[in-house]
């Protein structure tokens, strides 16, 4: 089998369906991994046909996606609860990019799935969630493509738990991408904020964006189906609010679930509830969310490399 550095592919690298990279399950030391292939950017590794000048401003660009991504997954190692999967390894070997994260074993489950659960069990699903989100956006990381494939299942010993996946999308508030930048995710759930980035309207993008995406989501659980709109006007929910078109959620939600997704898709950012106030709402009472106690068994490794960023995050791999 081949292998990327430490890591023996457990099969080939394959489509993600995003056209931004190729993934595929690995082992290293006797754990199992889900691999991702960056591709792009490209380091200009043993590049012999650029000008110096071209090879340098690639290097540039490089170095500054080491920066940004180290940065990010170590503010995810640091606040995420357990639920938000931590990145195990962030490497470069020759011209590409990749990120190593721990082997997910879900539960076959999708939409229709859980709409077919109790409500009890619908509310304790949407409170996990809520509070693994709330505790990135506490170190202001913003997922930026929650949709139903980033969210998995496990069992666990007193039931099923809720893992969101996949930050590779996304940024830190105080780093945020620029309208040069694209956006990366299902437009199913994007926030009219995103909508209007897309557009070339230089908007503000913050956490309330995944809170915008989880308010779709969770009215898919509850009544596995969207919100509703004028289809004449948009084709999704953040693009018909963008355009001021009134959403309406099912008639079928229990009253205060109705109200409290009411809220998560408003058009202004300013008016949706915090993720923290969704798990407080979900959890029934109103408490600090708790500081991790998660194990730290999965923490990356403290490597003794330097990058442009200081940070011990990223391996350089062949330079």
């Amino acid at each position: 089998m081949e292998r990327l550095g430490n890591y023996e592919l457990t099969g080939k690298l394959t489509d993600a369906n995003s056209g931004y990279s190729v993934c595929s399950f690995a082992k290293r030391d006797g754990r199992e991994y889900f691999i991702k292939e960056f591709l792009s950017p490209k380091f200009p590794y043993k590049d012999t046909v650029s000008s110096p000048q071209r090879v340098q401003k690639k290097i540039a660009r490089c170095k500054e996606f080491e920066q940004r991504k180290a940065k990010f997954y170590q503010v995810l190692d640091d606040c995420s609860d357990g639920n938000a999967v931590r990145i195990r390894d962030f490497f470069r070997i020759g011209a590409r990019y990749y990120v190593a994260m721990p082997k997910i074993y879900a539960m076959p489950w999708d939409i229709a799935n859980i709409n077919n659960m109790d409500e009890a069990s619908k509310r304790r699903i949407c409170c996990i969630i809520a509070h693994a989100l709330a505790s990135v956006h506490r170190g202001g990381l913003i997922h930026a493509d929650l949709k139903p494939s980033n969210i998995l299942f496990t069992k666990t010993a007193s039931g099923v738990t809720a893992k969101i996946i996949d930050f590779d999308s996304g940024f830190l508030e105080t780093d945020p991408i620029t309208l040069d930048d694209e956006i990366v995710g299902d437009q199913i759930y994007f926030s009219p904020e995103a909508c209007l980035h897309a557009w070339g309207e230089d908007v503000p993008l913050t956490c309330k964006m995944d809170v915008f995406a989880l308010g779709v989501l969770f009215h898919q659980y509850f009544c596995g189906s969207l919100p509703a709109f004028d289809k004449e006007q948009a084709s999704y929910s953040g693009e018909a609010a963008a355009k001021g078109c009134k959403l309406s959620v099912s008639p079928h939600l229990p009253a205060d679930v109705s109200e409290m997704i009411q809220r998560m898709l408003e058009a202004d950012p300013a008016n949706r509830p915090t993720s923290h106030e969704i798990w407080e709402f979900f959890r029934g009472k109103p408490e600090p969310i708790p500081e991790s106690t998660a194990s730290r068994e999965m923490k990356v490794d403290q490597i003794n490399s330097t990058t442009t960023s200081g940070n011990p995050f990223f391996r350089p791999g062949d330079l």
